[in-house]
């Protein structure tokens, strides 16, 4: 989540940085609509990540999610 969360401000950097009026990328979009989703889905994003419970560090997480994975015998990407 959080390297989604830093694709989404790299993105809203981007597009902010954009000299464009209406942006190709986004099927020629207004730019300060494109701001405005992008700023949405940060903030939702940011509250997910506040709303998660930090008892497991980052990789003890993710180990748990492999061994779930592995005892339904389903691969990682599950």
């Amino acid at each position: 989540m959080k390297e989604e969360l830093n694709e989404l401000y790299a993105e809203l950097d981007a597009v902010k940085s954009s000299t464009l009026e209406y942006l190709p990328e986004y099927g020629y979009s207004p730019k300060e609509e494109i701001i405005q989703l992008i700023e949405e889905d940060i903030h939702e994003l940011e509250e997910e990540l506040e709303g998660i419970s930090f008892d497991y560090e980052e990789d003890e997480l993710e180990e748990e999610r492999r061994l779930l994975c592995q005892s339904q015998g389903l691969s990682r990407g599950c």
